[in-house]
């Protein structure tokens, strides 16, 4: 199902006649490492600032800038991490990386032979998976898109443009008008009476009408023998 692309710096590198079926941003597990590490150096810095004596103060400040270049650094990482997007497209797979220095890598449809998908017990616990590109020839600069959130729903959308075949789910079909396998009497009677709730018994259906569909039911025979003797076994 195609959808607009939501990051607007990656509109200006998908073409006129692109169809775009899924947008993918990384699952928010690649922001643990930069928040344990901006927890950790929080938690050591007030430790530092509680514990050193007074004549120890000055040296303080630079403890504290050490803290504020590992804040920036996981500001950073979260920036990059809402400018990271990977698009699917009906000819294409793009992914966009970077905010300030834009890098755009891509892989076309037509070389991708084969698509693995990995899930391990954490990408489970957190719905987050792997996707393995194969293609034919040359290994290409996008070969595996990593930390993919709700991964069964964008596997099926990525594989039904790279395959041609459809996501959508069958619909059921309605069996309710079409003709049953058998009809019983009952039935045949209450189509003759024409109102439904209205019992015609077997006697009152009008001759040459018969309750089976066999289509040589009511074809005519000619030549009839007539009723045929009981077998004796003795005549012989």
């Amino acid at each position: 199902m195609n959808q607009p692309v939501e990051h607007k710096g990656l509109r200006r590198y998908l073409l006129g006649g692109e169809n775009p079926v899924a947008e993918i941003r990384y699952h928010g597990i690649v922001l643990l490492k930069p928040a344990l590490l901006l927890l950790l150096a929080t938690l050591l810095v007030l430790w530092i600032d509680l514990s050193v004596s007074d004549a120890a103060v000055p040296a303080l400040k630079w403890v504290w800038l050490v803290w504020l270049g590992v804040l920036g650094w996981a500001a950073w990482q979260w920036i990059e991490w809402r400018h990271t997007r990977v698009v699917a497209t009906d000819r294409r797979i793009v992914l966009f990386e970077g905010w300030i220095n834009h890098k755009v890598s891509m892989m076309p449809l037509k070389k991708v032979t084969d698509m693995g998908y990995e899930r391990s017990l954490l990408g489970r616990l957190l719905g987050y998976g792997t996707f393995v590109l194969e293609s034919a020839g040359q290994d290409q600069a996008l070969s595996k898109i990593s930390y993919v959130p709700a991964p069964d729903e964008n596997y099926r959308a990525i594989c039904a443009v790279v395959f041609g075949v459809s996501d959508e789910p069958e619909e059921d079909v309605d069996r309710d008008d079409e003709d049953p396998a058998w009809e019983t009497s009952e039935d045949d009677a209450a189509r003759l009476g024409g109102v439904e709730g209205v019992h015609v018994g077997l006697d009152q259906r009008p001759r040459g009408d018969s309750i089976y569909r066999s289509a040589d039911r009511n074809r005519g025979r000619e030549g009839d023998t007539g009723e045929l003797p009981p077998y004796d076994p003795f005549s012989y």
